[in-house]
């Protein structure tokens, strides 16, 4: 039986493919040998008389393509001393290979007529294999040039499954793109990225039938929603810095209109990012802290920012921010105010128990000349005659302090820690039994601690 031409052109092709996909070949030499092969089954394809034999040279043209494109992926990825100019130049022929491999073996496909099962099962698995290593001979480390390859691979795709998850990966490598950028807080490219992965994710939509695929499309929707408000609150505080830079250099001529659309900025990227950006929300709350304090002289409402600056950094952990500016002068006004208001808060005490020792300044003379005059024992029955505790019943039994003389320091001691737990301010306080009262205990503890004081000093 004679043999076609296109079948003799195929065989003459196949030798120089065997030759080219040897072991230990150079690149170089590799791929010689199989672009000879890609001569004869072009003519092949061009000498074909029935539909199997356009089908097998397709098929071969789609395999050889596919072995160029692994020798230069190989030859990119280990050759280390090739200039930029170079490497894009190999990656713009990896493109071309996988791209016409893909074409080719879908094309196979296709011009046949009727083959057995078991070839349509071998096609199937090569042309997945392909795919899957095409994949990943096209992840450059330019990252645009990457995207591109893999929206020149989505053309070539005609299985409508598969090319909706090419287009649900590029999505991904968008969005993953988006991440790092914004980590490295550069929001411009994140947003780009983001805005980027519409396209594929909408085809990835449009062309699947598969619950599992929508479901996943869904939840890389979802999370580009939140990874887009995180860097339009980024975007939106950049623009605030930039304004308040300007009026912290202008301060003695203040353009209020421009404090307040500063102030309306961080608090529009703090909205953004609340409840999905901690980190960036806390910035936000921050810088509307500082301008309060530092521009409005608005302590109480800063701090009111500022306290919720620790909330959000609290919540965050273990995430630390201990290093960051922002932080660090939030934490320092933060100290300041509460050291002012502590100041305020003893000078006001102070104020409130002068009132009180001019008020009650009977009763705390005879407390004081009771023990003047009777020591411990006479102070006690005093003040638990006259200044009954509120607390009943009383831990100490006025009864114990009969032979008070004769009793050794410890009976003393133990007396009077009973009494001072029946007065000790913190077991009366002024929210529960009235300051009058709270103060004094105060007074009435100072006494009772100066004869324990006394008596230890004894031991």
């Amino acid at each position: 039986m004679s043999v076609s031409e296109s079948d003799r052109l195929r065989k003459e092709g196949n030798k120089f493919y065997l030759k080219g996909t040897e072991d230990g070949l150079s690149p170089f030499l590799a791929k010689d040998r199989l672009v000879q092969a890609l001569k004869y089954y072009f003519q092949a394809r061009s000498s074909a008389k029935t539909s199997d034999e356009l089908s097998s040279s397709l098929k071969n043209i789609g395999k050889t393509n596919y072995q160029i494109a692994k020798v230069k992926s190989k030859e990119l990825t280990q050759s280390s001393r090739i200039s930029p100019k170079e490497s894009q130049q190999l990656e713009d022929e990896i493109t071309f290979y996988v791209k016409e491999s893909l074409k080719a073996l879908f094309a196979s496909l296709s011009a046949v007529k009727c083959r057995p099962q078991a070839w349509y099962k071998k096609m199937h698995s090569d042309i997945e294999q392909v795919y899957f290593d095409t994949l990943s001979f096209v992840r450059f480390d330019n990252f645009d040039r990457r995207v591109a390859a893999m929206f020149t691979l989505a053309d070539c795709i005609v299985w409508v499954e598969w090319r909706a998850h090419l287009f649900f990966q590029i999505a991904t490598v968008l969005y993953k793109r988006s991440v790092q950028t914004l980590e490295a807080e550069d929001f411009q490219n994140s947003l780009r990225s983001l805005h980027e992965m519409n396209y594929p994710l909408e085809e990835a939509e449009k062309v699947t039938t598969s619950d599992e695929m929508r479901d996943a499309i869904g939840t890389l929707k979802t999370d580009a929603i939140y990874q887009l408000a995180s860097a339009e609150s980024m975007q939106v505080c950049s623009i605030a810095v930039k304004q308040l830079d300007e009026l912290l250099n202008d301060l003695e001529y203040l353009n209020m209109n421009m404090v307040f659309d500063t102030l309306d900025l961080f608090k529009d990227g703090a909205l953004k990012a609340r409840e999905i950006n901690l980190e960036q929300e806390a910035i936000a709350c921050a810088y509307q802290g500082y301008i309060f304090e530092k521009i409005l002289k608005l302590k109480q409402k800063a701090k009111t920012f500022y306290m919720q600056v620790m909330e959000l950094t609290e919540a965050a952990k273990p995430k630390l921010f201990t290093n960051q500016k922002w932080y660090q002068d939030c934490v320092a006004s933060l100290k300041v105010m509460q050291d002012e208001a502590r100041e305020r808060d003893d000078e006001e005490q102070e104020k409130l128990k002068e009132k009180l020792r001019k008020q009650m300044e009977k009763e705390l003379n005879a407390i004081k000349a009771a023990g003047t005059t009777g020591g411990a024992t006479e102070l006690l029955k005093h003040i638990y005659s006259k200044h009954p505790p509120k607390s009943q019943p009383p831990k100490l039994d006025i009864k114990d302090l009969k032979g008070w003389d004769s009793k050794e320091n410890k009976a003393k001691k133990r007396i009077l820690i009973k009494a001072l737990n029946d007065y000790h301010p913190d077991k009366n306080s002024k929210e529960e039994h009235g300051v009058e009262w709270h103060f004094l205990t105060q007074e009435i503890s100072k006494n009772i601690n100066w004869f324990h004081d006394r008596i230890k000093s004894c031991d």
